[in-house]
């Protein structure tokens, strides 16, 4: 394992299996790159070499578990986050051991680390109507920016879509003649269409006329100062500045653990609260399993449970480093 051709496993992992055999989205495929690029910049830092100098020998299951570890304690991972990136790391473990098979025991030891159980994945975090709407009120809107955040989080509280799916957005997949809708394009490169409220088209439009957009345009439906797209960092950031704003009017925020995809849960919980049946939510979220839209049935009717419950009779009875290397470049580039 002394030659080196970690650079070319990582180029063929990503442009050749996640694309061209995988047929895995964008999104999905930048997710792994910077897993990876998250674990090299460990090991080399971990073993005072440069990215370039790495080799498949440093990759040992050791450091894997080393690396998980930094992520929920040095970075403050969830064990959802720290599985996730697991789960890229066994992927491309896997694709490794079925490529070169004289490292095959290596990469079955590392594919032998266990996921953690997340035992808060049944808590879904979501807004209220009036928390959402403080939100919203929070921003303000009398510049383009603020014009483009308001829209931003109105968009996909009306959607309820990923956060990478807004972000991927062309402004052609908008139709903001009636009937008013998006076409998304999900996971597994499944499109859908999701209905669009009148208010949401009014922003939308005025927001394109704002920036000179034509309605069939192939720019970014969502972009910074400089037309680039807005990342999901960046969506993060404004979130949390405007709940620490809502939060003054509205302290129920404040015990919350709000992030972008809060929002999606919140429009399904909306939904279902206004009589929405299930299968139309389903659609409505991109959902491939009905099991994964039940989890919200369940939640709703736990509350109802416990309004139920109030109105009971009495009785008696919660070191930065910023590497250089040309492999880490190359990953930035994709």
């Amino acid at each position: 394992m002394k030659t080196n051709h970690l650079s070319t496993y990582i180029r063929s992992f990503l442009e050749d299996y996640l694309t061209l055999q995988k047929d895995f989205s964008r999104n999905t495929i930048l997710s792994y790159r910077d897993t990876i690029k998250l674990f090299l910049t460990f090991n080399a830092v971990e073993r005072k070499k440069s990215v370039t100098d790495l080799t498949l020998g440093d990759l040992s299951p050791k450091m894997v578990i080393h690396f998980l570890q930094h992520l929920e304690k040095e970075r403050a991972n969830s064990k959802q986050t720290r599985n996730i990136r697991l789960a890229c790391l066994h992927s491309f473990f896997r694709y490794l051991a079925n490529r070169e098979p004289l490292i095959s025991e290596h990469c079955q030891r590392i594919l032998a680390i266990p996921f953690k159980r997340n035992l808060s994945s049944s808590i879904v975090e979501y807004l209220e109507r009036e928390e959402m709407k403080a939100i919203l009120q929070a921003v303000n809107c009398k510049n383009l920016d603020g014009y483009r955040n308001y829209t931003l989080f109105f968009f996909m509280y009306n959607t309820g879509a990923r956060v990478g799916e807004v972000l991927s957005l062309y402004v052609r997949a908008l139709q903001l003649e009636r009937p008013f809708q998006v076409r998304f394009r999900g996971k597994g490169e499944k499109e859908r269409l999701c209905p669009l409220w009148p208010e949401t088209v009014k922003l939308l439009r005025s927001l394109l006329k704002q920036r000179g957009v034509d309605s069939k345009s192939d720019a970014p439906v969502f972009v910074n100062h400089r037309g680039q797209r807005l990342t999901r960092y960046g969506v993060r950031y404004l979130l949390d500045k405007y709940i620490q704003i809502a939060a003054r009017k509205c302290p129920s925020l404040k015990g919350k653990h709000i992030h972008p995809h809060s929002i999606r849960h919140t429009t399904a919980m909306h939904l279902l609260q206004s009589g929405v049946d299930i299968n139309t939510i389903r659609a409505w979220l991109g959902h491939a399993h009905l099991e994964t839209t039940n989890r919200y049935a369940e939640i709703n009717l736990e509350m109802k449970r416990k309004v139920l419950d109030n109105y009971l009779p009495i009785t008696k009875t919660k070191t930065l480093w910023k590497p250089s290397q040309q492999l880490l470049q190359w990953l930035e580039s994709l």
